[in-house]
């Protein structure tokens, strides 16, 4: 290579370097889109919203932008994102433990690999009810009931390899428990088939129960910690129950080639956000619950994550 070359290289990645520098620096300089793979109003999308709310001063007064780009089951919203220019400035929504699971499932059009990851603000988690009309009042009683009874008990989830379904043989699974499972069409199909007592119990998200108490028992929620939305109902934790916890982080992603620096700038400025009361009560309110998680503390979470769901679907086959 001729000096002249190799100064005008040298020279032209410097400038690289110092214009990346400097778009950390002055990262945001407009609004920020935060697309969202359902269509408005369910459990990802509130949390979005959410979270735009509470933005305030955190993102230099640059507005956070919902976008809903709803399609397989939000493949199609994380594919977008993934493409799009590394710049910080279009960002994913996931539902992470769905994303995950589709995965680990087989080669999907988009996997958490094609992102880094921002932090995590909040974390649907299941609860296992039975019909209010059930003679079984207690986690332990369910166990105990399932492992004695001459018929199998029958159980609903959301679908075979869905969150729902392994977050109930997380449970199952290591105590022992053999039932009939029966998938239903997502958490509202499953709560339809508890209410006339179609399956003897069932595992959906615990918020599902909410305005349902007449009709459902939550006799535990399958995670370490209580649900706002029942905030009286014992964990499988604190019950002593032997269980792999299996839920769906609500996690801020951004594309895989964004820098370092500005996704360090995006993971502070989400980190302050979800500590903003008006955040927690957005979420409280509609009881859901609420998380505060770094990008790095993140990662490690749903690589370990990873591990654990990877020997669940294991007793799939």
């Amino acid at each position: 290579m001729k000096l002249s070359h190799l100064k005008t290289a040298v020279v032209g990645v410097a400038l690289a370097l110092a214009g990346g520098m400097a778009l950390a620096d002055d990262f945001p300089e407009r609004p920020i889109d935060l697309v969202v793979g359902f269509k408005a109003g369910g459990g990802t999308d509130t949390y979005a919203r959410a979270l735009a709310s509470a933005a305030g001063d955190h993102t230099g007064g640059q507005p956070i932008v919902v976008v809903n780009k709803p399609g397989g089951g939000g493949l199609v919203g994380g594919r977008f994102v993934a493409d799009q220019p590394p710049t910080g400035y279009t960002l994913y929504l996931a539902s992470a433990g769905s994303l995950v699971l589709k995965n680990l499932v087989k080669p999907q059009v988009v996997s958490p690999d094609d992102f880094k990851m921002v932090g995590t603000i909040g974390e649907l988690t299941a609860g296992l009810f039975v019909p209010a009309s059930s003679p079984i009042t207690s986690l332990d009683e369910l166990i105990a009931t399932a492992k004695t009874s001459e018929s199998k008990l029958r159980w609903g989830h959301t679908g075979r390899g869905n969150v729902w379904h392994m977050a109930g043989l997380g449970v199952l699974n290591p105590n022992g428990v053999k039932a009939k499972d029966i998938p239903f069409k997502g958490g509202s199909g499953v709560r339809a088939a508890l209410t006339s007592a179609e399956v003897d119990f069932g595992v959906m998200g615990a918020h599902l129960g909410r305005g349902f108490e007449d009709e459902l028992r939550l006799l535990a929620v399958l995670a370490n910690e209580r649900h706002p939305a029942t905030p009286d109902t014992p964990t499988a934790k604190e019950l002593g129950v032997e269980f792999v916890p299996v839920s769906s982080q609500m996690i801020v992603m951004a594309p895989g080639r964004t820098s370092d620096e500005v996704v360090a700038k995006l993971s502070d400025a989400v980190a302050a956000i979800t500590k903003e009361a008006a955040f927690v009560e957005a979420l409280t309110n509609a009881g859901l619950p609420s998380a505060s998680v770094n990008g790095a503390d993140t990662a490690a979470a749903l690589e370990a994550s990873k591990q654990d769901w990877a020997a669940l679907l294991e007793t799939m086959k």
